[in-house]
């Protein structure tokens, strides 16, 4: 409920003429953005390298929209957890962002 809430004080700040940037773990608060952007970090190891430090690290940025926006939301729900109920609730997260930009 207050990922929900905060999603809805977010949606309502930007409608008011600013712009809101959120960096968000919440698939709620995900789902009622305007634009979905996803950050992907990746690390690169010395293949001779016996330990887990990395030698660099870097970070991509995307945006998702339609059906790799669904399935973003879903993996944010729930991981690996139960995909196609995690997709169901994606569908449901984006009927509601959908509605909640409208009014």
């Amino acid at each position: 409920r207050a990922a929900v809430a905060v999603a809805k004080l977010l949606s309502d700040q930007s409608r008011s003429g600013g712009q809101v940037i959120s960096i968000t773990h919440s698939a709620s608060v995900a789902a009622i953005a305007d634009q979905h952007v996803v950050v992907h970090k990746e690390k690169q190891f010395h293949t001779d390298d016996h330990d887990d430090v990395p030698v660099k690290q870097t970070s991509r940025v995307s945006t998702v929209q339609g059906d790799m926006r669904k399935l973003e939301l879903a993996r944010m729900a729930a991981g690996d957890l139960a995909p196609n109920e995690a997709a169901v609730f994606a569908d449901a997260l984006l009927r509601e962002g959908e509605f909640e930009r409208k009014e």
